[in-house]
């Protein structure tokens, strides 16, 4: 079932990556200032559908974090109107662009958000709002989680294989989980996911090896899988806030009437833009 259900991953990050950096006007070569050890032919090809082979899970975390998007975004994207019900095309296109509002700027809009609802949804959404951040607030500030101007991708690499090596290892030993079975689960033959727990064995992993695991053992999240980046552990603490912005905006939006939601669309749309107006394409 996970085979076929993830048949297409690699052709779907393709899609889902360019149209995400389209939303976001953000040229190939602006791209390319941003990450070093990764030149904008190969970034290119990973974007496009035609090109045959994987892409490694640790380039299309890097380009969620260049990009301030979560990863799921990028699985979403063919499937976003149903992940995001209650939105239309414009405000879904700013929600790839929201990820560049700070906390400020964040907090305001939802006010304005809840603003819009009947009083009982408005108390619902409060509630729902305090219990999400009770359980789940990160003990870093947003504002400080921006990626490095120009990001590493062999350190990058490293340190979230290094992680993922670490923290798979423990969640497999947890669960009492046999080798073979989470190496099936994952789509890798034994040798394969034995590399994988290897801390000292760095080597590329398709993206289909996250989205299978939190899928196969039906995780509500595997953002727990990046918690041990020593080097950039502003990734991971950014994926935990991501998680939140868009469960909150989920929500909010699942609760305004049709009027509110086109109100809403319209002023996430444009507080997008202006946070992403510096990311202007250069023709690309």
């Amino acid at each position: 079932m996970l085979d076929s259900h993830f048949s297409t991953i690699d052709t779907d990050m393709a899609i889902s990556m360019s149209f995400v950096r389209r939303a976001q006007k953000m040229s190939f070569s602006k791209l390319g200032e941003k990450i070093s050890g990764l030149n904008c032919s190969t970034l290119r090809r990973y974007m496009q559908q035609s090109y045959p082979c994987v892409r490694p899970i640790h380039v299309v975390a890097a380009m969620s974090w260049i990009m301030m998007v979560p990863m799921t975004s990028f699985y979403y994207a063919l499937r976003v109107r149903e992940h995001y019900r209650g939105m239309d095309d414009r405000a879904i296109e700013a929600l790839y662009c929201v990820g560049r509002l700070p906390s400020q700027q964040f907090d305001l809009y939802l006010e304005m958000v809840a603003n819009l609802m009947d009083s009982e949804a408005r108390s619902h959404f409060k509630a729902f709002q305090t219990k999400l951040l009770t359980e789940t607030v990160p003990s870093s500030c947003y504002d400080d989680l921006l990626p490095p101007k120009v990001l590493d991708i062999n350190e990058f690499a490293i340190d979230y294989y290094r992680s993922i090596s670490i923290t798979v290892r423990q969640f497999r030993q947890d669960n009492n989980i046999p080798i073979d079975v989470i190496a099936r689960v994952l789509g890798l033959t034994g040798y394969q996911y034995r590399v994988l727990e290897d801390v000292n064995k760095i080597r590329d992993f398709s993206v289909a090896i996250g989205f299978r695991i939190k899928v196969g053992f039906e995780l509500h999240s595997h953002v727990n899988f990046t918690s041990k980046m020593q080097l950039f552990p502003q990734f991971h603490q950014l994926r935990q806030h991501q998680h939140i912005r868009d469960t909150l905006i989920v929500e909010s939006f699942r609760l305004l009437n049709a009027d509110s939601k086109n109100l809403a669309s319209d002023l996430l749309a444009s507080l997008s833009s202006y946070y992403t107006k510096s990311e202007t394409s250069d023709g690309e």
